[in-house]
């Protein structure tokens, strides 16, 4: 009888909708809403100081602006043809290989502590597999030490972040092989979303600081102010824009919040494209406004939205489906192991 039982909460379970892309929908819904209220309430209360082209002036690069839309469109088709010929492969390889849900799984997640075990089981895939306990809180303790004591010194805060850091980064590479040799691209898709956390953590950091600074941008450079031009920014999305197409082409086809975040690094990436012609080939006009980019308040189109604000949001876009799409992925691979 409980084996019928269960059974019948496995086909049921099996029938109705993904319940967890519902949650994880409602849950991007609050985060936007959450990023909307804090933007709209810089733009309100807190107006950026910094140099405004003049109306007549915003168009000069407008052609560089569709060729940038033009050549990112004509690479999301190109991308688009390739993951579609490439998840046509994979499912037809998965066809024969298709998972079975065992009687006792499907037990597990549909009684009360087993439900909530089953879903945060899936950390297992992520605890440290080579690096012992002990090494973990001694690690701790010592970046804890550093982080005091650079504090006290009056280090500057970009300074104080590293020497925090510096002491995990030895752990980070040992434990990252490891994940690497047992798991493949899933490994680089972990460490790209650690950097895109660290990312959006440094534009959250600007925009505090356009908060704290009175919209003086000039004192709103993030933590890592050195690395706060164009240059870096167009390096950096242009590389999280290539590797989202691998991420898309290995996991996209069981993991649709990679699409969602692959959507808004391409618009992102059109940005950073215009942005850094005009920084590279009329430095001129880009410190005189032009850093506004295309979307930017005072640029090519404009918006309400001061560049530290709309990016911000760009990145909250881009960033947010990309962990979803990342413990997604973590579940399928704790999944795959389990069996």
């Amino acid at each position: 009888m409980q084996a019928r039982g269960a059974a019948g909460r496995l086909g049921w379970a099996q029938a109705r909708p993904d319940l967890s892309i519902l949650r994880q929908a409602a849950l991007f819904a609050l985060v936007l809403a959450a990023a909307a209220a804090l933007v709209t309430s810089g733009t309100m209360m807190v107006p950026i100081h910094a140099a405004v082209l003049p109306q007549a002036e915003r168009g000069r690069y407008a052609l560089v602006a569709v060729a940038a839309l033009l050549f990112v469109a004509a690479c999301a088709a190109a991308v688009a043809v390739r993951v579609r010929s490439t998840w046509h492969r994979q499912a037809a390889d998965a066809a024969a290989l298709r998972p079975r849900t065992t009687v006792v799984d499907a037990a597990v997640r549909t009684t009360g502590k087993g439900r909530l075990s089953w879903r945060l089981a899936p950390l297992a895939v992520l605890r440290p597999e080579l690096v012992p306990t002990r090494v973990i809180v001694a690690t701790a303790a010592v970046s804890l030490g550093l982080d005091i004591a650079t504090w006290l010194m009056g280090f500057p805060p970009w300074l104080v972040v590293s020497m925090t850091l510096a002491p995990w980064i030895p752990l980070l590479f040992i434990e990252g092989v490891r994940k690497y040799r047992h798991y493949g691209l899933y490994a680089v898709f972990g460490a790209i979303a650690l950097l895109q956390v660290g990312h959006l953590g440094e534009h959250t950091v600007q925009v505090i600081q356009v908060f704290a600074f009175s919209g003086d941008l000039s004192r709103a450079h993030g933590l890592f102010g050195q690395l706060d031009f164009e240059t870096v920014h167009f390096a950096w999305d242009s590389l999280v824009w290539i590797g989202l197409v691998a991420l898309l082409l290995r996991f996209g086809r069981d993991n649709p919040w990679l699409i969602v975040s692959f959507a808004a690094a391409s618009l992102h990436e059109v940005e950073h494209i215009y942005l850094f012609y005009v920084y590279r080939f009329d430095p001129a006009f880009y410190f005189s406004g032009g850093f506004a980019g295309i979307m930017g308040s005072g640029g090519l189109v404009g918006s309400p939205l001061a560049r530290p604000y709309l990016h911000f949001v760009y990145n909250v876009l881009v960033i947010v489906p990309l962990l979803f799409a990342f413990w997604r992925q973590t579940v399928q691979v704790f999944r795959a192991s389990a069996r």
